[in-house]
Order: structure tokens, then sequence, then C-alpha cells
């Protein structure tokens, strides 16, 4: 797995920046991180090393489930082991009142996935830049983003 990044919900409010990972770039974090742009992959590590904190969504422990299940990702522990491995690395921000009415105004021409609404959702209930690859949600431009 990658870097010991372990921070507790409570601990996130306290460190000084967050930085929130899409479920490919929180993937790719701990598996491949080969695929980070070079200012993705040096933000990280900037957050790593410092007291700064690395979020993702509660929705991505969701999809890397879904697709561990699908057979669309191979992982080489149990899905469990991984999950509760990315629990320890990322602090999980949950799904609540201000992430989901944030992610239901989302307007044109963002797009329609639900974990994809969700997950800026919840970056912007939060504040927090969002690191993805994803050019649709680059496109749409609706919370601060990383590349």
């Amino acid at each position: 797995m990658g870097a010991d990044r372990r921070r507790t919900v409570a601990a996130w409010e306290e460190a000084p920046e967050v930085i929130l990972l899409d479920t490919h770039c929180a993937l790719w974090t701990e598996l491949a991180p080969e695929k980070l742009s070079t200012k993705a992959r040096s933000r990280i590590r900037k957050a790593e090393n410092s007291s700064e904190a690395l979020a993702i969504s509660s929705m991505t422990l969701w999809e890397i489930a879904q697709k561990s299940a699908r057979k669309q990702l191979e992982l080489f522990v149990s899905c469990s082991q991984f999950l509760a491995e990315m629990e320890k690395d990322f602090v999980v921000l949950p799904v609540n009142r201000a992430v989901v009415l944030h992610a239901s105004g989302l307007a044109d021409p963002f797009p329609k996935d639900p974990m994809d609404r969700l997950i800026v959702g919840t970056a912007l209930a939060n504040d927090l830049t969002l690191i993805t690859a994803d050019e649709r949600i680059q496109r749409a431009a609706a919370c601060k983003l990383l590349w």
C-alpha cells in the first residue's frame, strides 16, 4: 500500500489543508503512482510529508468494492483488506446533507454520473481541492481542481 497517511476524521479538521482525491487518483496513489500527473504526485507527496491530510469520499470505498466485485479491478489482497488499508491511509469523508445538496445542485454540463456528483459535492461541501484526471469533471470546473 501507499505511504502511511493515517489520520482520524477528527484530525482532518485540524489539518492546515486537506486535499480530496477522486477514486482513480486514490487508487493510483496506492497502486500505480506513475499514472498521476507530475503536479498531482508532487502535491500528494507534499501532503504526505507535512501535517496536511489526504481525503477520499466514502463513495470511493463503494466504487472500489463495486469494481472489485465486477472483476474490473484486480487487487492483490482481499477487497475487505484493501478497503481497511484505504481507511487507514486516507481520511474518509461521509456523504451528508451538505454533500448531497451540493451534488444535486450541479448543473449542466456537469457529468450525470452520481459518484462523480457525490465526490465533487464532497469537495464543495468541505471547500476542498479535488485531484482528478477526469476530463469531464475538469471541463465542468464546478470545484477547485488540481491535475
